[in-house]
């Protein structure tokens, strides 16, 4: 039994498990596909590739849990990543909220100081027009008055 035996040994090995899709780096079977007859050497390649079938199981086990855990946290990261979102949207609506009630303070105010203005105008209007009138009767007084003296030599 020489080198190339176990080379094509190999090769069956690998050429039966290519029917599993990406399965044929990471897993042997735990039986030796191959039939060594003859001499003890068979048995120490059996037991080697025994061995090594089980060392690949054991590797495919952990690389399988290293790949679960990786995406539990990539999962829990983007649970977190969102809830963070969720969290400044919050915040930036109670912002706008914030800011929306102190306009609707700020607006009712104006309102006030408006009406207050409008008040203010109307009783100037009314006080220009007493004033008016005032003045309107003092120069019908004073033109009928200076008629009167000139009429009226005393």
């Amino acid at each position: 039994m020489g080198p190339g035996d176990f080379r094509r040994c190999r090769e069956r090995i690998s050429q039966g498990l290519q029917g599993l899709p990406g399965r044929a780096e990471l897993w042997f079977p735990p039986r030796p596909a191959c039939d060594f007859s003859g001499d003890g050497r068979s048995t120490d390649i059996q037991e080697e590739a025994l061995a090594a079938s089980q060392l690949l199981e054991d590797l495919r086990r952990r690389l399988t849990r290293a790949f679960q855990w990786a995406v539990q946290r990539a999962i829990s990261r983007r649970v977190q990543e969102a809830a963070a979102a969720a969290a400044r949207e919050e915040q930036s609506w109670t912002r706008v909220e914030a800011t929306l009630a102190r306009l609707r303070v700020e607006l009712v105010e104006m309102h006030f100081q408006n009406h207050q203005l409008a008040r203010t105008l109307l009783d100037l209007n009314m006080k220009v027009q007493q004033l008016k009138k005032e003045y309107e009767l003092e120069i019908t007084s004073d033109s009928q008055s200076p008629k009167d003296d000139a009429a009226n030599p005393e």
